[in-house]
């Protein structure tokens, strides 16, 4: 405890005031990216008994025309409708549901931190450190600030690699937390689909970078993976509505996509937007190399970096594999960025520990003053934020005013170009449950006009 107290606790409250400051200032405002009310719509709908866990419901056209809505495999949607039957239906359910996704990823860092230095107590009260370089990344606090699906694969896939590492340190072959491990495994791909498999390879990983088992063992650990995933497979393909929902997911939405749609032009995207993204990690890993070089201080811990590395790489299979499609997104490898936090963090941890042990005791009281007044500044800063939007602030207040004229589940008739306006789309299921098709003989017809959002009531001949 001592070492949490004195002289690292300015730092956990700097960078947990980080974390807030960077996502839940955006998640106290109305307004979010258009696949994350997709989403929420979905879950919302479940709650409220519209469509099923294997068969959701978005509205009557499900996006493109499939009676129900197979964008993403449902275990991410039948979570999060849980909240809406305990919170209620409001504007902050998505957003409870997102903070508790970034806090209990947060833990777990902190939890596989314990584990990488659990005979370094000194290191383990550093804690804060990789969660401070996890959530700084760009595109993780923009996905953490939006309900992303991304998020709650990212908590299954941090739930196995800690069951795994756990399993790889222990002396014995523990085939209870293996399976455990394997099942987790498979809630990832539950939740976001193939990309939830990649930590299946991070024994290998492991016997690569750290050398601790033999290869028999390491493969008899993948097989046991493997043997659990296989048989979960199974299970699925047995019970007759998994096995339709899960092949409408792979056939007629994931491999038709992958075969038809291209978003961007290079498969390297996915590479150089990685690279990207983990600058600020790179500069912070350089400028700390100078620093200790003039100061003369230990840089990495040597029976450490193989341990770096082994995580580094888990990072990369959970981001390169996706060169292999042209349909590649940023946000895809949010659940790859903890172990760079990891990797980032154990490289560093040395130098860093040794300047703040040598803070003069006589700083210490105001550095702890100047954190505890950073955090007030960020719980005000966050308060302000409340009531406002912090995104498509017009459209979403012609989306209140539609909302409060019009009944729920109203099937509103639409110009293709308002059709064809997907966020528009989203926050009308999301709020009011109010569709959009492209017919011009509903009772209500949207428009545009003048450049502006309008509403006219047709009357049925």
């Amino acid at each position: 405890m001592k070492y949490l107290l004195k002289p690292f606790l300015p730092f956990w409250i700097i960078s947990f005031a980080t974390l807030l400051v960077l996502t839940v200032s955006s998640l106290v405002q109305d307004g979010m990216f258009m696949d994350a009310m997709l989403y929420t719509g979905v879950s919302r709908n479940l709650s409220l008994g519209l469509g099923s866990f294997w068969f959701p419901y978005f509205d009557p056209w499900n996006v493109i025309g499939i009676p129900s809505f197979h964008e993403q495999p449902p275990l991410g949607f039948g979570i999060q409708s849980l909240f809406f039957r305990v919170l209620g239906d409001h504007i902050f359910v998505e957003r409870v549901y997102t903070f508790v996704t970034l806090g209990i990823t947060a833990l777990l860092i902190i939890v596989l931190w314990n584990q990488i230095f659990k005979k370094e107590p000194q290191y383990r009260a550093m804690g804060w450190l990789p969660v401070l370089l996890w959530i700084t990344i760009p595109v993780c606090f923009w996905s953490y600030s939006n309900n992303m699906h991304e998020n709650t694969m990212g908590l299954f896939v941090l739930l196995s690699i800690l069951v795994m590492y756990h399993c790889l340190k222990s002396s014995t072959f523990l085939i209870g937390y293996w399976i455990l491990a394997a099942l987790f495994i498979c809630m990832a791909a539950l939740t976001k689909g193939i990309p939830g498999f990649f930590p299946i390879g991070f024994p290998f990983l492991y016997w690569l970078f750290i050398r601790e088992h033999s290869f028999k063992k390491m493969a008899l650990q993948t097989a046991l993976l493997l043997g659990v995933i296989l048989v979960v497979g199974l299970l699925l393909y047995w019970y007759p509505p998994s096995r339709e929902s899960l092949s409408i997911y792979l056939f007629k939405r994931a491999f038709a996509r992958i075969q038809s749609v291209h978003s961007v032009d290079s498969r390297f995207f996915i590479f150089f937007r990685l690279l990207s993204e983990l600058i600020p990690a790179f500069c912070f890993t350089a400028f700390l190399d100078i620093i200790s070089k003039l100061k003369r201080v230990e840089w990495v811990l040597t029976t450490y970096q193989r341990t770096a590395f082994l995580f580094l790489a888990t990072g990369l299979s959970g981001s390169l594999p996706l060169m292999l499609t042209m349909v590649q997104n940023g946000f895809y490898f949010v659940p790859a960025l903890p172990y760079f936090g990891l990797a980032f963090a154990i490289l560093n941890v040395s130098p860093i520990y040794s300047f703040i042990v040598n803070i003069k005791a006589t700083v210490l009281p105001y550095l702890q003053k100047v954190s505890v007044g950073i955090a007030f500044a960020v719980l005000a800063f966050i308060y302000s934020k409340i009531g406002h939007t912090v995104r498509d602030q017009s459209m979403l207040q012609d989306v209140h005013v539609l909302g409060k004229s019009l009944p729920a589940f109203t099937s509103l008739g639409a110009q293709t170009d308002v059709y064809k306006n997907s966020p528009l789309a989203c926050y009308l299921v999301r709020y009011y449950n109010i569709s959009l098709n492209r017919s011009d003989t509903n009772r209500y017809y949207l428009g545009v006009k003048m450049e502006l959002w309008i509403w006219r009531y047709r009357f049925k001949k």
